[in-house]
Formats: C-alpha cells, sequence, structure tokens
C-alpha cells in the first residue's frame, strides 16, 4: 500500500493509492479512529491495515479521488523522531573528495589545495574504525519538515546548496532491546527524504565538533515523501532504483545499494535500553551519487530538484 496525508476541504487527511493516479480517502470510504491521522494509522496496527485495505478494494464514491486534485503533504507530518544514520561507505568517500575539489578550486595551485584538503579531511583512513564498529546517528530537527512539491527558501548565510537522497524506515511496533533477527518485524513501511544540506555552513559547524548545526537545520530543509509504503511492497529497501533530476536533467542512477549497516543493524542498536515508539523515523543517510557534492556539481537558487526511489515515487523541491 502507498499511504498519503493530503488536505481536502481544508483538512488534514489520510487516503491510500488506488490504480494509476487514484487516492482513496480512507475515512470517509470506512470511518474509523484509525484513519484520524497517518500516526494513528500506524499506531492502530495490522487490524487498521487491514481495513485501509478493505477501503481500497471497495471504495465509496464520495472517497475516490484524484492525486493530481489535492494538495499532497509530508506522509507523517509530524514525526517524534528522526535518526539520521550514515551506513554507505562510498557516499562518504565520494562526498568528502568531491568537496575537498570543490573548497580547492578557486586557489592559486588547486592540486596542492587538493592534497591539503585531503589531509584535513582526513580521507586516507576513511571511513573512521567506529563507523565500521557500530552505526551512528545524530537527530534530524523534526520541525523543519516540508512534503512534497514545496518550494524551500535557502537561508540567506549559505551560498552552497545540495541536497541527500535518503531512504527512511518507519518504526510500526514498539519494542526495546529488539534483535537483530526480530528488527524487521518492528518497520512498518519506507518512505523518502531531501536531506537538504548547506554545505559551507555544515563544513564551519562540523570543525566544532559538535555536530551539523545551521548546515542542515532551517526552515524546510527535510522534504519528506511523497507517501509511505507498507514494509510488504519493498522486501529489499537497497535494491530500489534511485534516480536525481536537477531542472528535468538525470544528474545519477543507482541500483543495488551496498550498506554498511541495514535497518535491522540500526533498529537493534537504537533500542538497546531504549523503547522505540510506532512513527519513528530511522533514515539510512545520503546514498551513493545521492547528492550533488559526489558528482562535482552544482545547484542554483531557482532549481528544480526531484528524487525518485522505485515503489515509492517522486520527491519535488524547488529552492528559491
Amino acid at each position: 500500500m502507498k499511504l498519503y496525508t493530503f488536505v481536502r476541504d481544508g483538512r488534514e487527511r489520510i487516503g491510500a493509492g488506488h490504480g494509476e493516479g487514484g487516492l482513496v480517502d480512507l475515512d470517509s470510504a470506512r470511518p474509523s479512529p484509525a484513519f484520524a491521522s497517518m500516526q494513528a494509522l500506524i499506531a492502530a496496527g495490522p487490524d487498521a491495515l487491514a481495513l485501509a485495505r478493505e477501503a481500497i478494494a471497495a471504495p465509496t464514491d464520495d472517497s475516490l479521488l484524484r492525486l493530481s486534485d489535492v494538495r499532497i503533504l509530508a506522509p507523517l507530518p509530524r514525526p517524534s523522531k528522526i535518526r539520521g544514520f550514515s551506513v554507505f561507505e562510498q557516499h562518504l568517500i565520494n562526498a568528502l573528495d568531491g568537496a575537498a575539489r570543490t573548497m580547492a578550486a578557486d586557489e592559486a595551485d588547486p592540486e596542492a589545495a587538493y592534497a591539503e584538503k585531503r589531509q584535513k579531511f582526513n580521507m586516507d583512513s576513511l571511513p573512521g574504525v567506529g563507523w565500521r564498529q557500530t552505526p551512528a546517528y545524530y537527530y534530524s530537527d523534526c520541525t523543519t519538515i516540508v512534503g512534497h512539491d514545496e518550494t524551500v527558501t535557502w537561508p540567506a548565510y549559505s551560498q552552497w546548496i545540495d541536497y541527500e537522497l535518503e531512504i527512511l524506515a518507519v518504526i510500526g511496533a514498539p519494542g526495546r532491546d529488539i534483535p537483530v533477527e526480530r528488527a524487521h518485524e518492528h518497520i512498518f513501511g519506507y518512505t523518502m527524504m531531501n536531506d537538504l544540506s548547506a554545505r559551507d555552513a555544515q563544513f564551519m559547524a562540523m570543525s566544532t565538533g559538535l555536530g551539523f548545526a545551521k548546515g542542515k537545520d532551517f526552515d524546510g530543509s527535510n522534504p519528506l515523501g511523497p507517501c509511505i509504503v507498507t514494509a510488504d511492497e519493498i522486501p529489499d529497501p537497497y535494491a530500489l532504483t534511485l534516480k536525481t533530476r536537477i531542472n528535468g536533467e538525470q544528474w545519477s542512477c543507482v541500483q543495488d545499494i551496498k550498506p554498511q549497516w541495514r535497518f535491522v543493524d540500526c533498529i537493534a542498536y537504537a533500542s538497546q535500553a531504549q523503547m522505540l515508539h510506532p512513527g519513528e523515523m530511522f533514515s539510512s543517510g545520503c546514498t551513493p551519487d545521492g547528492c550533488s557534492m559526489e558528482m562535482m556539481r552544482s545547484v542554483k537558487r531557482g532549481d528544480i530538484v526531484e528524487l525518485e526511489a522505485e515503489r515509492i515515487g517522486v520527491l519535488r523541491t524547488r529552492i528559491a
């Protein structure tokens, strides 16, 4: 099932994809407290999903809509937590190499400056030993989420615009001290996020050793969506074909990405001595070739960024 949050008659509703371009307003088709919001649906468990499937199979006339006729919001507009992991070695290597080359490009001796930046980033020992020993994450700002086809005003303090294509797992069943072999049972579904990154501010903040700060925290910096696809539809989220397009031009296309840590590892790690709750989100971190910095290309104000994940759909963002 593809599950959406959308606006109808001025109200936030949830719906399920129906056929080609169709949408079923779940609460109109089968009135239920479980359909009050996406969070309510996730928390209500398997019975609510079964009721949603009944609604899709036999929708009422007033519940059938077209996706093109409604405003799509982030599928989970107000998650309680987003843990941002970093699980792709190739992204780390490519991104820092791209950053070093970009920063060195305007220097009098670009090659010498590039070598200096590589040393500064400690790239010859990338990734570090700890990254291979345990999953690592930070918390994304859940108040900066926007949905599909939104316009984000780039902060005035930044001149280095970048995007990041990330896959997110949504927690469905609560749990604590979850073993790796049972962790998949706690995944409700998957969605996608564009982790917008002000790279100049990010590198300045990272030099303090305290995180990304204003490199990633600004209004609209976390576009999410366009939907949540239930876990039964995506048996292997790392086998999805992923594409990025800027102003309609394809910049990357990757398949069969290889993570150091899978979602089940991340869930087992994060749940140690801590209860996970329905609606929490786990991000894979940027996927390989999932940002412009890896490809030595530049995004500008006015550009349209489209991230596409097979089975999930397209997440479009305009940079103002």
